[in-house]
């Protein structure tokens, strides 16, 4: 299956600043249980004696458990799911131990879409939406990109560089044809040469 992923090409994954809400949580919970704590009359302790500084230092584990599963939630995510631009297609990788892969050839792509809420204007991140051709549920979201608007500007270039190349060669099938039989034996033959070269 390892085969089958891209070794090449610009690899994404999901941003630590896409996560900014969850940061902000963190924050406002943590300030809101210190302003309470007198008030609740929790008594922390590493080695509770009392069932009141038991149920203390279990509600601080939990908070910081939560807080910690929060804070690495893109870390997870970036470990989880990420997302490859070569210059053929655009795939999305997922999965822990098995890998699950979706491709989008350039020449399928029907739509790429960019998704900024106010703030991934403001921290600069967002979500791409690549829509394929005739191929429902084969569709890519990229989400929580830094820099969304440089991923879709790179897959806008790789997209009409593919189409200008079908034209061209479709030009130069079509002119192909115009040639006598021996004409066309001797531009394939260049052809293949400047493929080779290459």
């Amino acid at each position: 299956m390892a085969s089958d992923i891209p070794a090449t090409g610009l690899t994404y994954k999901t941003s630590r600043r896409s996560y900014m809400e969850n940061y902000i949580i963190i924050g406002l919970v943590a300030v809101v249980v210190l302003m309470l704590w007198p008030t609740l009359g929790l008594e922390f302790s590493l080695s509770p004696t009392t069932q009141r500084q038991f149920f203390s230092t279990m509600f601080v584990f939990a908070f910081i458990i939560v807080a910690a599963v929060l804070f690495e939630e893109p870390s997870i995510e970036g470990f989880i799911r990420r997302y490859v631009v070569t210059n053929h297609e655009i795939v999305k990788i997922e999965g822990l131990f098995s890998k699950k892969k979706i491709s989008i050839p350039y020449q399928s792509v029907a739509n790429v879409k960019i998704n900024k809420s106010l703030l991934g204007r403001v921290m600069n991140y967002g979500t791409l939406h690549i829509t394929c051709v005739g191929k429902e549920g084969n569709d890519i979201v990229m989400k929580g990109l830094a820099s969304p608007d440089v991923v879709y500007n790179i897959i806008q270039n790789k997209i009409s560089l593919m189409r200008k190349s079908i034209v061209h060669k479709k030009k130069n099938k079509d002119r192909l044809e115009e040639l006598s039989d021996e004409e066309q034996e001797e531009a394939k033959g260049l052809e293949m040469r400047f493929e080779e070269e290459k």
